[in-house]
């Protein structure tokens, strides 16, 4: 006659309810007429538990955590049922439970270790990214495992080198490489909880080297300027060009994205909002998507930088006044914000005129907004500030990126530039400078990198090194282009008001006796006036400043 074993189920208690108007879950475990109940420290509502399933419903806020709780409950009554049926003694309901109270309570399947994780990162911690991550890999290994789980401790050298085997088949070196960083990661995680003593990859050896060498992304200053001359034909200096979208072909949206010509993100036409970023992303020194979704209006300040050489050149031969009604300014952009990557603080300064082109398609979102609520208002239209969730952001971003690198792949095979995505603008960017000779200090400390190992010995670079830089990403900067604008032709009006000036630059110098009297003259005229000031104000600046103003006014 076959022996009966014991059932095991997990049922809610709905005789006994808690003070919160729940009811306990259990664990039920029945033998030769015998019924004992095990509290599994959980509860819930009748209307959230599926009787049929002996778990929570989907609906529960905290189901995957409570599911995970009776999933290993249930393992741990059968694996005491097993034990006691090895050692052939009698025994009772309560002789299970007995052992199950032995057995380790951090007992973890692969798969609920996973969940874990997941759960911790995506709920509690926010970090989307690495719950992906997770995510990922756990589905790869379920596709191994065909969907079976796998107990901690029964992982070993040999099962993680049959594993590695399987990923080798289908994965390249670079995806195997991040698989095995999160496995370390979750491995290490058990040992510091007690599911497991060692990692199974402690003093692991790969089957063979990996090869984690990325393809080279960074575009050439001329492939760059033909993504710029593209854009700027195709949608206009000012952005609102109207393309035909038969000719630009939108034709890549999936059964998730149908709409043709328009994003979910903003109204104008996806192959100019991808092209837009990629542009910003490099003129504003390789900036990350991630990074440039989070910046505000706000966050973009307009400065002036005067152009010293002239000022000074032009109070010297000219004095202050003419100096200071003659100066040459530039309008520049500056922007400071931390990596969301590194958490390192980045200062990006562009010249207005460079980056307004790519700015202004998004400046139209702005009409009819309140100063205060523009100035909140995301500058590129991947975030929304009306659903700032987290989980939003990260939905949005992903399809974000998904949406740009379609297009810029497909943009850069008309132009005859293949395997572009969006972080060749970074790369681009950085190897643009290195080429042109610009210190790797700077580098790592435009584009927010750490460079821990040199910035010990360097002092933070002033503005003026950071716009000399950005200038060798502009085909303008370039030292030919530079050369050869000196041997273009010059407007015959501007040459003939240039050399009138001139001519009357080396009069005024010829009456003062030649440019080294005129120099001298102008020193002793000011040492004679610091003399005088300082005789009738003494150390007194604000009196001295208003005397000077006041001289000024009469002349």
């Amino acid at each position: 006659m076959k022996k009966i074993l014991p059932s095991v189920s997990v049922v809610l208690y709905a005789a006994k309810k808690l003070a919160n108007g729940e009811h306990p879950i259990v664990l039920r475990i029945t033998y030769n007429k015998q019924r004992k109940h095990k509290s599994l420290g959980c509860s819930c509502q009748k209307r959230d538990w599926n009787e049929n399933k002996g778990e929570v419903r989907a609906s529960h806020p905290n189901a995957l955590e409570i599911n995970t709780i009776i999933r290993n409950a249930k393992q741990r009554a059968d694996d005491a049922v097993l034990t006691l049926e090895k050692a052939g003694a009698d025994y009772t309901p309560q002789s299970i439970v007995n052992l199950i109270e032995k057995t380790p309570l951090d007992y973890k399947t692969l798969y609920t270790l996973f969940d874990e994780r997941i759960l911790f990162f995506k709920e509690k911690a926010g970090q989307y990214n690495t719950a992906t991550g997770y995510t990922t890999l756990r589905n790869v290994i379920k596709r191994y495992t065909d969907y079976e789980d796998v107990d901690l401790i029964a992982i070993d050298g040999n099962w993680v080198r049959d594993f590695e085997t399987y990923l080798r088949t289908k994965y390249k070196d670079t995806s195997i490489k991040k698989f095995f960083d999160c496995l370390k990661a979750i491995f290490n995680y058990a040992v510091s909880k007690g599911y497991i003593r060692q990692s199974p990859l402690e003093g692991y050896v790969h089957i063979s080297k990996l090869d984690t060498r990325t393809k080279k992304r960074a575009l050439y200053l001329p492939e760059i300027t033909s993504l710029q001359k593209y854009y700027l034909d195709t949608y206009g200096f000012l952005g609102n060009g109207k393309p035909d979208l038969e000719i630009t072909k939108k034709r890549y949206w999936n059964k998730k994205f149908k709409r043709r010509g328009t994003t979910k993100l903003t109204p104008i036409d996806a192959e100019q909002l991808s092209l837009a970023l990629f542009l910003c992303s490099y003129y504003m020194q390789g900036l990350a998507l991630v990074d440039m979704a989070k910046l505000k209006w706000k966050d973009l300040q307009e400065f002036e930088l005067v152009d010293k050489q002239k000022f000074l050149s032009d109070t010297a031969l000219h004095g202050l006044e003419y100096a200071q009604n003659h100066k040459h300014v530039t309008d520049y952009y500056k922007i400071e914000v931390a990596r969301t990557k590194t958490n390192h603080p980045v200062r990006i300064i562009v010249e207005a005129c460079i980056l307004l082109p790519y700015l202004q398609p998004f400046m139209n979102d702005l009409e009819g907004l309140s100063v205060e609520e523009q100035s909140e208002t995301y500058i590129f239209p991947i975030y929304a500030a009306s659903d700032d969730t987290p989980g939003k952001k990260f939905g949005r971003m992903t399809y974000a990126t998904y949406l740009i690198n379609n297009n810029i792949k497909r943009v850069g095979e008309k132009l005859g530039i293949s395997g572009i995505t969006f972080y060749s603008a970074r790369h681009s960017y950085a190897s643009n400078l290195y080429h042109n000779n610009v210190p790797i200090g700077l580098i790592a400390q435009n584009m927010g990198r750490n460079a821990a190992e040199i910035e010990t010995y360097l002092k933070e670079f002033e503005d003026e090194n950071i716009i000399k830089a950005n200038e060798l990403t502009y085909l303008t900067g370039q030292p030919e282009y530079k050369e050869a604008a000196k041997h273009r032709p010059v407007n015959t009006k501007l040459r003939t008001f240039l050399e009138k000036k001139q001519a009357e630059e080396a009069e005024r110098l010829q009456k003062y006796g030649g440019e080294e009297a005129y120099r001298e003259m102008i020193e002793r005229l000011t040492a004679d006036l610091e003399r005088e000031l300082s005789e009738k104000f003494g150390d007194d600046t604000a009196a001295k400043m208003a005397f000077l103003r006041g001289r000024v006014g009469k002349a």
